[in-house]
């Protein structure tokens, strides 16, 4: 396990992807410790499924695939340099039962109380910038001034997390406004810095989502959330669900749906209520 991470992961894939895997196997471990310095032929399918169906009352479907994928990385690793020949997790169901872990949307009057509060944080326009873009935290972080296209006014994801690789977001008034704002202060290149004039950090992103929950005590806020707002936001606009997976930077649109926007009741109920205006 130790040697696929450090040595097929860490290298080829994100910081985030590399951090999931670690932590997945860390559960694992936690679980099973027996298994952490256990030969390899010691897990037949049963004995790994047995383990996933016990792992299915504690963890979230998403954490279980996780563990699938490291467990099965480390077998196809061994089993390419001769160490194993067959992996006992190629077929390996995640059991109905586990939980799906979902991530909350801010609702319009939400939204609308997370963006006044940011008004009086030295940060809070990094909040709108997500609540408006749908970027992920570490997109946001990497992002240069050279990432931002004025002549069509749009700003390049340089790297994505998935396959779907480079990517445009194009700006509305509110997030160009934010982005001219940074543009031409400071020396640094990167677009968002922190109060001492340093590229932000997730230490500085937690701390403002932190900050933001005490303001208005919304208690679930993360920047994830702003993400999933972002989505909601469109989906309630009737967006189209392929531009929509383009813009969060997934090629497939079946994913984007079934993770992301999930319509809020404020909005349901103005559209049920749609059915009164004919009569």
């Amino acid at each position: 396990m130790d040697l696929w991470l450090e040595v097929y992961v860490k290298p080829t894939k994100a910081i985030n992807t590399y951090a999931n895997y670690c932590d997945a196997a860390q559960r694992l471990f936690r679980v099973f410790p027996d298994w952490e310095n256990a030969e390899m032929d010691q897990l037949t399918n049963l004995t790994v499924q047995e383990a996933f169906n016990f792992m299915g009352e504690l963890y979230a479907k998403n954490t279980l695939n996780h563990i699938r994928v490291a467990l099965r990385g480390a077998y196809k690793t061994a089993i390419k340099n001769g160490v194993f020949l067959e992996n006992p997790v190629i077929d390996i169901e995640i059991p109905s039962y586990a939980s799906s872990r979902t991530v909350p949307s801010l609702s319009i009057s939400e939204q609308k109380m997370v963006e006044e509060a940011s008004l009086s944080d030295p940060l809070g326009h990094i909040t709108v910038f997500l609540l408006n873009t749908g970027l992920r935290a570490n997109e946001l972080m990497n992002l240069k001034k050279e990432h931002y296209i004025a002549k069509h006014n749009y700003i390049v994801i340089p790297k994505s997390k998935t396959k779907a690789g480079e990517r445009i977001v194009p700006l509305v008034p509110i997030a160009k406004e934010i982005l001219l704002m940074k543009l031409y202060r400071g020396e640094s290149d990167y677009m968002f810095t922190s109060t001492k004039g340093t590229p932000v950090s997730k230490t500085v992103l937690r701390k403002l989502y932190i900050r933001t929950r005490q303001k208005t005590g919304l208690d679930f806020l993360t920047n994830h959330v702003y993400r999933h707002t972002f989505a909601t936001r469109l989906v309630e606009n009737q967006v189209d669900y392929k531009a929509l997976a383009e813009l969060l930077g997934h090629t497939d649109v079946a994913f984007t749906l079934n993770r992301y926007p999930r319509i809020h009741h404020e909005f349901l109920s103005q559209q049920i209520n749609l059915l009164g205006n004919n009569r």
